[in-house]
């Protein structure tokens, strides 16, 4: 004759005995997800959010240094080439010359008598300067002056004369300080010596 249970009195670790407890710590130790599948936490993401942050950084300083160092060496190089041709256009203003009017450290000037009259209006005299800013000018009678080179030190930059009167100027020694770069990179130099030609 089959047992009868009361309601609410089913004895079930009696009926499952061994097995109900085997079952529920078998259940226990499986999971739906192994917990190495089971996603990053919120610390690792922070901590890999934060290294490439840093990788990134670091990318973008390294780019930035380098564009930067490329601007510097290109205006470097822009300053030169304008100063070579300056040069030119100096010595050539002081070879035609037939005197030259003022001299300084700074500046000088000389008459370019392109009529050949012996006459010397304002328009014929040409004044050559560094100024504070460190720009090479041109200046042509009472006309604002043109920047032929820029980039060069005011106060290293200087003219000498092989006399300490203007009308007996024959030679004047031209000392420029090319320096854009910016004085951690070292400064550069250039030395000529132009002469007048046309000496009456």
């Amino acid at each position: 004759m089959p047992q009868v249970f009361k309601p609410g009195a089913f004895p079930v670790d009696e009926y499952l005995g061994s097995d109900r407890k085997a079952a529920m710590r078998f259940n226990r130790r499986i999971r739906l997800f192994p917990r190495e599948a089971a996603g990053l936490t919120l610390v690792e993401l922070a901590l890999a959010m934060a290294g490439m942050a840093l990788v990134a950084t670091t990318m973008v300083s390294v780019f930035v240094g380098a564009t930067r160092v490329e601007q510097v060496q290109a205006a470097d190089d822009a300053a030169q080439e304008a100063v070579r041709d300056a040069r030119s256009r100096l010595a050539k203003d002081v070879r035609e010359a037939r005197r030259f009017t003022a001299a300084g450290p700074a500046s000088f000037s000389v008459w370019i008598d392109y009529e050949w009259d012996a006459v010397m209006p304002a328009a014929e005299v040409v004044t050559w300067s560094v100024n504070s800013s460190g720009a090479l000018v041109r200046t042509v009678g009472s006309s604002a002056g043109r920047v032929e080179a820029w980039g060069l030190s005011g106060a290293e930059s200087r003219f000498s004369y092989d006399s300490t009167l203007p009308a007996q100027i024959t030679r004047a020694f031209v000392h420029l300080v090319v320096g854009v770069a910016g004085p951690g990179d070292g400064a550069r130099t250039l030395d000529f010596e132009v002469a007048l030609r046309n000496v009456p």
